[in-house]
């Protein structure tokens, strides 16, 4: 596109975006208000009163959508409009289900009164995210009104259950209409504050550890010991965790190694923020034990969450904590979900585009930041796919009396408008430079580590399940997947909670009769879940001798498995015919962070 031409055309689009913005001015924050009406607190998450009054807002502006619902309660849409000349895709994205509210001391009204006063909206998730999705829905909607000038598509989701982070919401979606929710670049509006642009995010991992022994009264511990006590030596120990060591990416290691850079990073993230970026954090949030001063605790369980900095191996993690719970017979460990930390390049187009924007608008030009606060745009960093968020202060987020000043709300508008507006004017043959931005995921791709086979013992599992047999093990891929639906469908449907590592295990079939292998598709439960409709539980017995090792990625295991077997019988063993695969690290974590542990019994030649 000629320069002339370009310019013009964004003079054009700028003053129209701005004008609108003016007039809108009360129309947006009566909008905003109501929407922090509607309580959205997750748990449990219903955000239907809420969607209600977004999809009317769409309906009254002509603009079409569709719901994608994994549950009722927590419904989805996607709303997209296709320009007349050909370009690219822009995502915009955000969640309507916030933080709890009404615990917290301080509260001067109702959290979810939505009052309007001295120059700012009042009440629960007003920054974390509603001025965030009502500044996406207004800029969306202007966008569509100026669509004759743009070019490519523009989408727009808002979603439930972003905050419990259990994939109903945006990776839902992703597993229902991925085509439709691929994107060259994405922008949401999640609480950045108005100084910084948010490229990157830590992951998170989180377990729980059950601890069990006989009990008995507090007058005779040589007669049990104390699983509380048990308890605090392993908390203890799980400490050794942050000491594990992690390759940092550049954009991120300049922060920490520069003092300028550092101070600053600071200052818009707190005192102690740019030394714990590359470290990895744990927080034991809940426990649970005992039932009297008098008695030996015969139980006590804890849940811990794991901080993970960008360039963290997920399963080498899982694995020193297992080891560590391991060191005492009476635990267990249940991994209950992994989010690797995810990345984009802080030099990008977009990001060029949005500090721009800002600096343009009076305000500070914004400095691009890695965040420790988890988000949906992990879904498509992940993918490789720049996405960034932008959004009003949210230093109070979960906090009483959590609010957003106007000024920025209205500021949030022009931003998200202007921004996407210059990334769809463009010409494709202009973005040439920017044709393989890729996320900066790619730095840490293959720096896992390697992994050798193990001999160990294992012990049983009681797992709920479902079977199928197979020919042979070329026909186990096209059993697996609609064995692992209907299983995950039963259980739900009973009421169990699915745990986060599923896993697969194949026996030969004894009797025979034209099949080679029982193939079955398996969750870990507790004691508590029985048997039920369309699926069983039953312990898997433990192997006093077994090797594991470790496939990578999102391949087949079949190499791998090729490699265990001729290892086994170079050392000397006799592998047996049974097999187990568990999926400890999978979606919707990067493909290439994936880690499947396999696991076969052995006997000595």
């Amino acid at each position: 596109m000629d320069q002339k031409k370009y310019t013009y055309q964004l003079k054009q689009v700028r003053h129209q975006i701005m004008d609108w913005v003016e007039r809108d001015k009360e129309r947006i924050v009566d909008f905003f208000s109501s929407l922090v009406q509607c309580e959205t607190p997750s748990p449990p998450g219903d955000t239907r009163e809420a969607m209600e009054l977004v999809k009317s807002y769409l309906n009254n502006e002509g603009l079409s959508y569709k719901e994608v619902n994994a549950e009722e309660t927590m419904p989805n849409i996607i709303s997209s409009v296709q320009m007349p000349s050909e370009g690219r895709h822009l995502m915009f994205n955000g969640h309507l289900d916030v933080l709890p509210a009404g615990d917290e001391p301080g509260w001067n009204d109702d959290p979810w009164s939505g009052k309007i006063a001295d120059g700012r909206v009042w009440g629960r998730g007003t920054s974390d995210m509603k001025a965030g999705v009502t500044a996406m829905l207004f800029a969306y909607n202007y966008l569509f009104q100026l669509r004759d000038q743009l070019k490519g598509k523009l989408s727009l989701t808002v979603v439930s259950d972003e905050e419990t982070g259990y994939g109903r919401g945006t990776g839902y979606m992703f597993e229902q209409i991925e085509s439709e929710m691929e994107a060259d670049c994405v922008l949401t509006a999640e609480p950045s504050g108005t100084d910084a642009i948010s490229y990157a995010s830590k992951g998170y991992m989180q377990f729980t550890v059950r601890v069990a022994t006989r009990g008995a009264i507090s007058g005779y511990p040589n007669e049990s010991k104390s699983s509380i006590r048990i308890s605090s030596d392993i908390i203890r120990d799980l400490d050794e965790l942050e000491d594990i060591k992690i390759e940092v990416p550049t954009s991120i290691m300049g922060i920490i190694s520069d003092p300028l850079r550092h101070e600053r990073y600071d200052e818009l993230r707190g005192d102690g923020a740019a030394d714990i970026l590359p470290l990895i954090t744990v927080n034991v949030g809940m426990i649970k034990g005992g039932s009297s001063p008098s008695v030996i605790s015969p139980d006590c369980t804890f849940s811990v969450s794991v901080v993970l900095p960008v360039g963290t191996d997920a399963y080498v993690v899982f694995s020193k904590a297992r080891e560590i719970v391991a060191r005492y017979p009476e635990a267990s460990i249940e991994l209950e979900g992994v989010d690797s930390a995810d990345v984009s390049n802080p030099e990008s187009e977009m990001a060029n585009i949005l500090q721009e924007t800002v600096k343009g608008l009076g305000w500070n030009k914004p400095e691009m930041v890695p965040d420790v606060a988890i988000s949906d745009c992990r879904y498509w960093r992940y993918r490789g796919t720049p996405a960034y968020w932008y959004g009003p202060d949210g230093s109070d987020c979960s906090a009483a009396n959590e609010s957003v000043s106007i000024e920025e709300l209205l500021h949030i508008v022009r931003t998200h408008a202007l921004a996407a507006a210059q990334y769809l004017i463009k010409e494709l043959d202009d973005t040439e430079e920017y044709k393989r931005e890729e996320s900066e995921v790619s730095e840490i791709k293959m720096k896992y580590a390697a992994h050798k086979p193990v001999i160990k013992s294992v012990p049983p599992l009681r797992v709920a399940r479902i079977t199928a047999k197979a020919k042979s093990f070329n026909h186990i891929d096209t059993i697996l997947g609609p064995l692992f639906d209907q299983l995950y469908l039963s259980l739900t449907e009973a009421g169990v909670s699915v745990g986060a590592v599923p896993l697969a295990t194949y026996e030969e079939d004894e009797e025979g009769n034209g099949y080679e292998l029982i193939v079955a598709a398996a969750y870990p439960v507790g004691p508590e879940v029985v048997s039920g409709d369309g699926f069983e539980v039953v312990e898997l017995p433990g192997f006093e001798s077994a090797v594991t090792t470790v496939h990578r990625g999102s391949e087949t295991t079949d190499s791998t498995w090729n490699k265990l077997r001729r290892w086994i019988s170079r050392q000397g063993y006799r592998p047996q015919e049974v097999y187990r695969e568990f999926y400890i690290v999978a979606q919707p974590n990067p493909r290439e962070l994936w880690a499947t542990e396999l696991q076969q019994l052995i006997t000595r030649k």
